[in-house]
């Protein structure tokens, strides 16, 4: 359903977002496109002057945004940016409005969301633990997907949003249970990143380019989502610099949440530690 489908023929509700970088700003291109206001906030002049350009309401700080809609996205790169677009005194929780529904879309720890989500809570705010899964190309062809950890009332409530740029929404329990599904199939991939870099490796010493590899494996039985993107961005070093410094983040994420429950990462840390590509801080 998109946002014009749910809001039938009266106007559209608006959204407030914070968060305008590499995954952030298709979304709220697509957003716009939808004909849904959208009220930003951006530190970067060049970003205020885009967005403004393009039809948002630039408010002037966070509190600003937060009492212009009742439904906040934010899609922070980390759990530091996160904190600081939500918390304190200055963030969108001390002036939401009660009722509100908080959408993060970072892959962070999932104790900092539950954290979220509790400090929302005493102030009547909702949140919605929402990672994503996809691109910015997969944002601006809407085809993103968003995972959803939280009620039932609030998913219904923003997923006509949503669709905006998303294509594949699917909700996974409660609050904190998206960001660990999330964690995991990053794990997941990044282990894929090493076994394809790994792969490309032998292939070299075996006499195979890359670039014939590649389109080889892609049509053959261990085609996997990280080749396809190997064969789209060029190889692994141009990978590696689109993707590495998430992938890292988000590995040391996973790390910390097994490590807190006594547990280790198993086959795929062993994979991701062992591999060619520097994607833990050890290997940096």
């Amino acid at each position: 359903m998109s946002p014009a489908d749910a809001a039938g023929s009266g106007a559209l509700s608006p959204v407030g977002f914070v968060g305008a970088g590499s995954m952030g700003a298709p979304m709220i291109e697509r957003l716009l496109a939808a004909g849904v206001p959208v009220h930003l906030y951006a530190r970067r002049a060049e970003v205020r002057a885009r967005f403004a350009g393009l039809g948002a309401v630039v408010e002037p700080s966070l509190a600003a945004v937060a009492a212009a809609a009742e439904v906040l996205i934010v899609c922070p790169f980390s759990a530091i940016q996160l904190a600081e677009i939500v918390g304190g005194p200055d963030g969108l929780l001390a002036h939401a409005t009660p009722g509100s529904v908080v959408v993060q879309h970072a892959t962070v720890p999932t104790a900092a969301i539950r954290q979220l989500a509790a400090d929302a809570a005493t102030r009547d705010v909702t949140v919605l633990d929402a990672p994503i899964s996809g691109t910015s190309a997969t944002i601006l062809a809407g085809r993103l997907t968003v995972l959803i950890g939280g009620t039932a009332a609030a998913a219904d409530r923003v997923e006509p949003l949503l669709a905006a740029y998303a294509s594949t929404i699917v909700r996974t329990g409660e609050v904190g249970s998206a960001t660990t599904v999330k964690l995991i199939n990053n794990l997941t991939f990044a282990a894929h990143a090493q076994t394809a870099a790994a792969a490309v490796q032998l292939g070299e010493k075996l006499g195979i380019r890359s670039g014939d590899l590649l389109t080889a494996i892609t049509a053959c039985s261990a085609d996997s989502a990280v080749f396809r993107h190997l064969q789209a961005i060029g190889g692994v070093e141009e990978f590696l610099a689109m993707a590495g410094p998430y992938l890292r983040k988000d590995v040391a994420a996973v790390e910390e949440v097994t490590a807190a429950l006594g547990l280790d990462t198993g086959i795929l840390g062993e994979v991701v530690q062992s591999g060619p590509l520097p994607l833990t801080a050890s290997r940096l």
